[in-house]
């Protein structure tokens, strides 16, 4: 009886989300997904809605355990779409990061820095939090975006994407892993491949004052300086401060959200970087 309402149902889910990833991923026909969809989703939803009459015996558990787990995924999903709100708000773009570096007791300081951010159009807020509290900015930093494609695998000579960003040694890098891609920063590897990207993105850098060979040159061996000077990964460890001009529904949904992030594990030891090099730098988001 439990078993038979739960089997249906992921019969029937199961159905609606091969759907989706034959129109989305391996690009189906229109007219075979259609006649896909309508035998089995027919055939399954027919068995489904003669289940359904057993609910009230016993089949009413699993609707109550899915229920509190898409209340969980829901307060996470909410919590996470207003922080990618406030950022997209509050964004820092290269005049105000320009501004920033120029501002008076700011110093550019050795060494090679992976500047995580979320967001590809601008900087994370964090970066403006950083720089007024620490007073500096390393001579190399890379602004990375991890962006997962829906495809499969990517390409090794397709993964890093970097660009300059038109300060000196800032540059915008996105990491491109597929669904079956296995993402680890740690070892010499991915740091020589973001070396190698790096120095093709300066050599092919055209319309810029690097493209005289002798300031390419120069620009290499800054770069190969700062990384001798050390590699550090900073990431921002973001928290909601949860004001008195919110409502209630609110409150209670980021409050719940604040409470499975205490509970999660940073994201930089998953990608395997090196605990000394690991930077976490907190601010308060204001809902």
């Amino acid at each position: 009886m439990l078993k038979g309402v739960v089997v249906s149902l992921v019969m029937l889910i199961t159905t609606i989300l091969l759907t989706l990833v034959m129109i989305m991923i391996w690009r189906t026909p229109p007219w075979l997904v259609a006649i896909y969809f309508f035998i089995f989703f027919t055939m399954e939803g027919v068995y489904a809605s003669a289940v359904l009459s057993k609910i009230p015996e016993g089949g009413w558990i699993p609707f109550a355990i899915s229920s509190i787990l898409a209340f969980i995924m829901f307060g996470w999903f909410y919590g996470r779409q207003k922080k990618i709100e406030y950022e997209l708000t509050h964004k820092i773009d290269l005049g105000r990061l320009g501004i920033l570096l120029s501002e008076p007791g700011i110093q550019r300081v050795p060494g090679f820095c992976f500047f995580y951010t979320n967001i590809q159009d601008g900087l994370t807020p964090i970066l403006g939090h950083y720089i007024k509290n620490m007073k500096s900015l390393h001579t190399v930093t890379i602004f990375t975006t991890l962006r997962y494609l829906l495809v499969p695998k990517v390409a090794a000579h397709e993964r890093i994407v970097l660009n300059k960003l038109g300060l000196e040694g800032v540059y915008g890098c996105v990491i491109q892993y597929g669904y079956a891609d296995s993402l680890n920063l740690e070892g010499d590897d991915f740091l020589s491949q973001v070396t190698d990207s790096l120095q093709l993105c300066i050599q092919n850098c055209s319309g810029c004052v690097t493209s005289d060979h002798e300031e390419v040159q120069k620009e290499i061996s800054a770069f190969e300086e700062a990384k001798l000077a050390g590699v550090v990964h900073i990431r921002g460890k973001t928290r909601f401060h949860i004001g008195n001009n919110c409502g209630w529904f609110e409150r209670s949904m980021l409050a719940f959200y604040e409470l499975l992030h205490s509970n999660c594990r940073s994201a930089l030891p998953a990608l395997g970087v090196p605990l000394p090099q690991r930077i976490e730098v907190g601010m308060l988001y204001e809902a």
